[in-house]
């Protein structure tokens, strides 16, 4: 059967449909079998959580962008997500430079997102956001912890290699395919994206960069017309985190990995890091228009 011919509601409703599906059974599963794995008192401890984020986003975010592709496009789910399309050596090393030269740039963005002050009259609606953020810090940490080489590749996994993947299946493959096809103006199609994007981690002060990371995400694979360089892009971006903390964590660099590349008012570099990203990006655009492809 061809979801295709379904109109745009009926998909919405699929889509869903399969999401809350999921989420329940993938809830109920991974709090059964951690229980039973690791028993109630530990389920706090970094090991569980671990299992518990590894599972979670392989069948709500992951398993959902898959069964919608499968439905929407006659069986052909990579077709759909756009897995087809190899993508080049250059294009890879350039996704690496952007990584490392907007470290700067991007570090700023997020310490003037960390220091946005609501008016007096939301402080109650701060405090909250406030403490929401402190808790998805604290689980932060503790997943990072650990200073073995065996930990360091559990957190690859984990951290890097299943959001990059699942993550980038549901808000790029699945989202911008889907909505591109409704919507004439590509832009808006990635901003959407973008914003749905941060807003799903719940962490307001990390919103801006993280709404940042979803057009750069976006526009790659509207560019390279591949989901595996948005996979590459977000797996460089988690993976330097991991592994910062993994240095940081066997005393081999004194700098944690929130304060990465962070330059503090150095605006010289800032503006430097700003001109490198730009001059790069530029270029994935350009290659993309070299080869006659026009964005809409």
């Amino acid at each position: 059967m061809n979801f295709n011919i379904k109109s745009t509601t009926n998909q919405i409703a699929i889509f869903l449909f399969l999401l809350g599906i999921n989420v329940v059974i993938f809830s109920f599963f991974t709090n059964l079998t951690a229980v039973l794995f690791f028993g109630s008192e530990n389920l706090h401890t970094a090991t569980a959580l671990r299992y518990v984020s590894s599972l979670t986003q392989i069948g709500i975010f992951g398993l959902s962008a898959f069964e919608c592709a499968f439905l929407f496009n006659d069986k052909k789910p990579a077709n759909y997500l756009q897995l087809n399309t190899k993508i080049s050596g250059l294009n890879c090393f350039i996704i690496i430079l952007i990584a490392v030269v907007s470290l700067p740039a991007l570090s700023h963005i997020i310490a003037w997102n960390e220091e946005i002050k609501l008016p007096q009259y939301m402080s109650s609606i701060e405090n909250w956001m406030r403490g929401q953020e402190d808790a998805a810090a604290k689980i932060t940490s503790l997943l990072l912890s650990g200073n073995n080489v065996s930990i360091l590749l559990i957190n690859l996994a984990v951290m890097a290699i299943i959001p990059a993947v699942c993550e980038e299946f549901l808000f790029r493959g699945l989202l911008i395919t889907w909505l591109k096809n409704r919507v004439h103006n590509i832009h808006i199609v990635i901003v959407i994206s973008a914003l749905l994007f941060s807003a799903i981690h719940f962490q307001f002060y990390g919103f801006v960069p993280r709404f940042l990371l979803g057009l750069y995400f976006g526009y790659l694979l509207i560019w390279t017309e591949s989901l595996w360089t948005c996979i590459i892009a977000h797996f460089i971006n988690n993976g330097m985190a991991v592994i910062v903390s993994y240095l940081h964590n066997n005393q081999l660099i004194e700098t944690e990995y929130q304060h990465f590349g962070n330059v503090g008012d150095n605006y010289l570099l800032i503006g430097l890091s700003l001109l490198l990203t730009t001059a790069c990006v530029y270029f994935l655009y350009k290659k993309r228009k070299i080869m006659n492809y026009k964005l809409v």
